[in-house]
This record gives structure tokens, sequence and C-alpha cells, in this order.
């Protein structure tokens, strides 16, 4: 299964974004071509392992189109790829706003 989404990144800015995920979550890169816009590694949690690949095009000047494929033990790769989107946009867009408040701490 995969699913696709378009971002106002730059691919450079995108593959780094996902090096960081890659690293997150302890995954393993089984191909990583920058210049090709491929990033595959595997994560292995729970007694399963899966396999992710990311495919990055660019499609205009700071804008770039993501694929990502699910493959392997993943049983919900439905709920998977949704949650490797959100993870990839908290990371780039920065995510929901935070309320901050002062705390006494005498």
């Amino acid at each position: 299964m995969e699913g696709t989404k378009s971002y106002p990144y730059p691919k450079s800015v995108v593959i780094d974004t996902i090096y960081d995920i890659v690293e997150l979550q302890k995954g393993g890169l089984c191909i990583s071509d920058a210049t090709h816009g491929k990033v595959h590694y595997h994560v292995s949690m729970y007694g399963y392992c899966w396999e992710l690949l990311y495919t990055i095009i660019p499609t205009g000047a700071n804008q770039c189109l993501v694929t990502l494929a699910v493959y392997g033990d993943r049983k919900d790769k439905e709920k998977e790829i949704r949650r490797e989107f959100a993870l990839l946009d908290s990371l780039l867009e920065g995510g929901a706003p935070v309320k901050l408040k002062a705390v006494d701490t005498a």
C-alpha cells in the first residue's frame, strides 16, 4: 500500500527530515539515493519488521511530491502510512501550536 502527499519544501529538506525520522525510529537504511529521491529503510518493533520506501519528486521551486510505500509484517499499512506522514508533517511544519505559561517554581 502507498500514499502520496505534496510539501512546500525543496527535495533536500524533505530527505534530511526523513533521515531524522529513520534515526528517531532506530531504523536501518536499506537504500539511500538522494539523487533519485529514494529512501528505503526497515523498522523492527514488537517482534514485527516492516519496510518503508519514500520517493521524493520535485514538482517546482521549493515543492515536492512524497510517496510512501509500506511493505512487510505491518498489519494496518494504511494506519502506518498516515502515522508516518503525520510525523513528517510535525517535523517539517512544526506541528500544532503549543500554549505556554509560566509556572511558579517556589
